[in-house]
């Protein structure tokens, strides 16, 4: 986790400008202790010193920690954004990070472990019913350059959800846009003999692949200049539910 509560003042701070002169430090949402974690190859964060005390404490991986603070970071320094903030509780919804970007609020919700569709289907009504548009994404990884990819189940409940997009973080507040096409297999053509002596063909045709699917890289956007609220409405198809929803993503 990246914020903390100072124990003693009560003021919220975040990780990468604390030290530990200002413990004790508390979580914010079980009031239990937090260590501070520092060092000089990863970023500042906060720790529970009984992880299993807490709903939150689920143990996010650096790579995690590393997106949503640069996104943080990027925010901040903004003059079209404002309020942005670390894990902030919003109802029962934590978003990785939120802030009112050109008079919107939007919530950020950074995908590196697999969630299930049925926690971000929940999340989703729920940022809806706050009036609170949500970006659902993902960090780039270099398997995208493939024209083969397999994306997990919420990556293709999140491009259904998109109106057919997927969003990548880059860097700062470039992000990476793609579509996912069907991905076509060749059955070469082939010839043999039956037992009988005769002739026998197959193969030759291409058919679509259940598993994988071909990555298309759209655009790169910037989070604050090409992003937009869109109200999505109710969708149901290829096995997947998406529910009313208030979307932040591309605009038209």
């Amino acid at each position: 986790m990246l914020r903390a509560k100072q124990k003693l003042t009560g003021e919220i701070v975040e990780a990468y400008y604390a030290n530990k002169s200002q413990a004790p430090f508390l979580c914010p949402d079980c009031n239990d202790p937090v260590i501070l974690k520092t060092g000089r190859t990863k970023i500042n964060y906060f720790t529970h010193e009984n992880p299993i005390a807490c709903k939150f404490a689920t143990g996010e991986s650096e790579a995690h920690e590393n997106c949503k603070f640069q996104i943080f970071k990027a925010l901040k320094q903004h003059p079209d954004v404002s309020n942005v903030a670390l894990e902030r509780p919003l109802g029962t919804n934590r978003p990785d990070v939120s802030a009112i970007i050109n008079g919107v609020p939007v919530a950020i919700e950074i995908q590196i472990s697999s969630l299930s569709l049925d926690t971000i289907t929940h999340r989703t009504i729920e940022y809806a019913r706050k009036g609170i548009y949500v970006l659902w994404l993902l960090q780039w990884t270099p398997e995208l350059n493939s024209t083969r990819y397999t994306p997990q189940m919420w990556e293709k409940w999140i491009h259904a959800a998109y109106f057919g997009r997927v969003y990548y973080w880059l860097e700062g507040l470039l992000v990476a846009s793609y579509h996912f096409d069907p991905h076509l297999k060749s059955v070469p053509k082939k010839s043999w003999y039956s037992a009988d002596g005769e002739k026998m063909t197959g193969g030759g045709y291409t058919h679509r692949s259940k598993r994988y699917r071909t990555p298309v890289p759209d655009k790169t956007l910037n989070l604050v200049k090409d992003f937009a609220p869109k109200e999505r409405y109710w969708w149901e198809g290829n096995g997947l539910k998406v529910p009313d929803a208030k979307l932040f993503m591309q605009r038209d």
